[in-house]
């Protein structure tokens, strides 16, 4: 399966596009995840407040505990000191719930947008220009490497593509007389100008 050209040139492209984003990725990902990190941080405020008040509900159970045992109102009175201070820790348990979710969800979208703002562009015009490169490479070697096809017969179909479809300047970078070239039968040199397009070397 081919992911590069074959020809230096188009090759050294592809690669270094690949590795630079490559490097970008992990590099703008790295930020990311050490601002998620240093951010969410923040939630363990919150998680001391949600447990100090799950403890002072613990603390009103056994508070409850201990005085329901006094003579005449211990009942009564157990049932008012828990309602009491479970009423009084219910709001630091749900403070510090939310909290803690509200901290998550800034550092995630902080930390998103971080990443977002660098990459987009830069893989909005990368990944069409590598796609577009890679189905054309892949189309033209399938194409171009047909094991029914000799390679003279593979040269004279190039080399007739070259004519017809390329400018007269890329032309005459690979051959001096394309013209003259196609009508003796020397094909190699338009069929290098073919390939070249797709970046694919001519095998002989």
């Amino acid at each position: 399966m081919k992911i590069w050209s074959e020809l230096p040139s188009a090759q050294s492209r592809e690669v270094v596009a690949d590795a630079a984003t490559a490097l970008w990725l992990i590099f703008w990902a790295s930020i990311a995840w050490r601002l998620y990190v240093l951010i969410s941080s923040f939630a363990q405020a919150a998680r001391l407040v949600h447990d100090g008040g799950v403890n002072l509900r613990l603390a009103a159970g056994d508070i409850s505990a201990n005085t329901s045992g006094v003579p005449v109102v211990g009942e009564n009175l157990s049932a008012v000191v828990k309602s009491s201070i479970t009423a009084a820790a219910n709001p630091f348990v749900d403070f510090g719930s939310e909290l803690e979710t509200l901290i998550l969800v800034l550092a995630a979208v902080i930390s998103l947008l971080v990443l977002a703002v660098p990459l987009v562009p830069w893989l909005s015009r990368y990944v069409p220009w590598r796609v577009r490169r890679l189905r054309r490479l892949r189309a033209a070697h399938r194409v171009a490497r047909s094991p029914r096809v000799s390679s003279h017969m593979a040269e004279k179909i190039l080399a007739a593509r070259a004519l017809y479809s390329l400018d007269y300047q890329t032309l005459l970078q690979f051959s001096p007389d394309p013209f003259g070239d196609f009508a003796s039968g020397r094909h190699d040199r338009l069929a290098r100008a073919e390939l070249a397009t797709v970046g694919l070397r001519l095998r002989r």
